[in-house]
């Protein structure tokens, strides 16, 4: 069972968690509702990227985020 650890609408900041993610031994997935290679745009959350991590690894994936994020909230490898 995976749950949700972070959302964006940026397809290259849903790319940079799921590598920092899996840089620490975390299995991520991401999940979209549409395919941003043929709508490469957003309208009321559709362009949202859920990036998902094993029930286990949450508490250790949101420490991992939290700790790449600067205080403007954007990430910082």
């Amino acid at each position: 069972m995976s749950t949700i650890v972070y959302r964006t609408w940026s397809d290259l900041e849903a790319q940079l968690i799921k590598g920092i993610l899996e840089l620490y031994g975390i299995p991520v997935s991401l999940s979209t509702d549409i395919s941003h290679t043929l709508y490469p745009f957003t309208v009321d959350g559709l362009g949202e990227t859920r990036i998902l991590v094993p029930r286990e690894a949450e508490d250790e994936a949101q420490d991992i985020i939290a700790g790449h994020q600067c205080p403007s909230g954007r990430l910082d490898a």
